[in-house]
């Protein structure tokens, strides 16, 4: 029996220490962490790899993060990798959903947050809305 492919996210972060934690996470949710500190590098193993998420940190040292994501668009063969952007910046969130991020998370990222969206994304499992009906009561 051939066996599946382990899923793929592409961490694009600069700093050492928040990369070190989304690693953590992704591996401990069983899945695999590719790691790029640029967004050339980013664009290399996007196209080599072809992770099924990016976690996409917009503020990058050798390109503008909605730059990376316009590059990323263009190649046919990963154009369809769903985005999620970080930015300790909240104003980007609009900049970067115009700019084709399929979510925006404002850093520092709740833990939970984000692995909600990676499950949404990667598993395709809806984010679960709270329910508007009232609770009953013991009687």
């Amino acid at each position: 029996m051939a066996s599946e492919r382990k899923k793929v996210v592409l961490i694009v972060e600069k700093q050492p220490n928040y990369t070190q934690l989304l690693v953590k996470q992704i591996m401990f949710a069983g899945l695999t962490p590719l790691v790029a500190v640029t967004g050339e590098g980013a664009l290399r193993k996007a196209i080599e790899h072809r992770p099924d998420l990016i976690l996409l940190e917009l503020d990058l040292t050798d390109m503008d993060g909605l730059e990376l994501v316009s590059l990323l668009k263009e190649k046919p063969t990963i154009e369809k990798i769903p985005i999620v952007a970080m930015s300790i910046f909240s104003y980007m969130k609009y900049a970067a959903l115009y700019g084709g991020c399929d979510e925006f998370l404002k850093k520092p990222v709740k833990m939970i947050d984000l692995m909600a969206h990676v499950r949404r994304f990667v598993h395709k499992i809806p984010l679960k809305k709270e329910s508007k009906q009232p609770k009953s009561r013991a009687v």
